[in-house]
């Protein structure tokens, strides 16, 4: 009988000079994922109310390369982080403070299969070209609010069928970005193509402004199949899309940590979710008597003491449309039978209409691979 084996496959430190890392995957073995362990203490006490950096931010890109040239996945952090949600329907294990000198952890996982536990799709290496995983990032000296570049350290895992029966796969998921734009006003349409020939799973629109909601950055949202031949999302209300996207897969949208309170200052917490659903704050340790302010569902959310004087704060967190993340999905069904089958379309365009000028955004999809 086959079994998974979650095998650690190297560990790295000392990355302050070294901006992109890579590291070259075994020739053979089916791998359903890689997970990519990343650790970094604070190197400084926050001292800014209005500038908040979770570890996966600082994560410029990550990368799976055959070949020398095919990128199988080239995301983000943050895009890497909320196409894991949609995967796990919860967001990734992470530790997230503020204080000079404590720990940050995040868990990134780059799959080819729909679980870890896949037995159709994932990483062949044996029929795969020399394959690389890169990793890029902003890690790269001490700096105030941000982390200390000589803890940074990365664990690369695995997780390989091992046994008798290893499944064959048939196929492998790929995901990279696409797109990544400076909205120029409103009402402007910003129409992106969508590369065709292969089932599309999942295509992601991320806004990236620190301000402003993925509503308040596009209004609209429509995918087109040759020219505008029939359309099959259309999107009008980003907030209430990802609203309902909570219920249609069952998503878990809560998330803590421990922030730091600057004074009696507002003070930001990460920009995990697009619309703010909660936000809850207490004291963190013996400060029974002070009460901790939770400043409504404005953009971007906002805690702040009601008695002077610097402390940490445990916080919790909910809401919708993870790392600002909207998703047109065609993944419900697990044989694959809602997937939109883009071999015999013509053209694929993604049309946005912008909301605002000066709105940072990206679009990046997920696709199928056959072998």
């Amino acid at each position: 009988m086959p079994y998974m084996l979650r095998q650690r496959l190297t560990t790295v430190g000392s990355l302050s000079a070294i901006p992109t890392w890579r590291y070259k995957l075994p020739s053979v073995g089916s791998y359903t994922a890689f997970e990519l362990k990343v650790d970094c203490d604070r190197y400084q006490t926050r001292a800014n109310s209005e500038v908040v950096y979770p570890l996966e931010q600082m994560i410029d890109k990550i990368e799976l390369v055959e070949g020398g040239s095919r990128a199988l996945v080239s995301l983000t952090g943050s895009q890497l982080d909320a196409l894991n949600y949609w995967t796990f329907r919860r967001p990734n294990p992470r530790m997230y403070r503020q204080e000079g000198a404590t720990g940050n952890q995040t868990s990134l996982f780059l799959m080819g299969g729909r679980d870890f536990y896949d037995t159709d799709y994932g990483y062949d290496l044996s029929r795969m070209a020399e394959t690389y995983v890169e990793y890029s990032h902003s890690i790269d000296a001490d700096a105030a609010e941000k982390f200390d570049a000589s803890d940074h350290t990365v664990t690369l895992y695995g997780w390989r069928w091992m046994g008798t029966g290893v499944p064959t796969f048939r196929a492998l998921l790929r995901a990279r970005q696409i797109a990544s734009w400076t909205t120029t006003g409103t009402a402007v349409l910003k129409t992106i193509p969508i590369p065709v020939g292969t089932p599309i799973r999942r295509i992601g629109i991320q806004a990236k402004t620190k301000d402003t909601s993925p509503g308040g950055t596009i209004s609209k949202i429509e995918l087109l199949v040759n020219n505008g031949e029939y359309s099959p999302a259309t999107v009008t209300s980003p907030m209430h899309w990802m609203m309902q996207e909570v219920n249609d897969y069952a998503l878990h949208n809560v998330l803590s940590g421990i922030d730091y309170t600057v004074g009696a200052e507002q003070t930001d917490v990460p920009r995990w979710w697009g619309y703010m659903d909660a936000l809850q704050g207490n004291t963190y340790g013996a400060h029974t008597s002070e009460a901790v302010l939770s400043l409504g569902i404005t953009m971007p959310a906002r805690i702040q003491n009601q008695t002077t004087g610097n402390k940490e704060t445990l916080f919790t967190y909910s809401g919708y449309g993870f790392q600002k993340c909207l998703r047109l999905g065609f993944d419900h069904d697990r044989n694959g039978a809602d997937l939109l089958q883009t071999a015999g379309f013509g053209s694929l365009d993604l049309e946005l209409t912008e909301t605002a000028v000066s709105k940072d955004a990206a679009v990046f999809f997920e696709d199928i691979l056959s072998y």
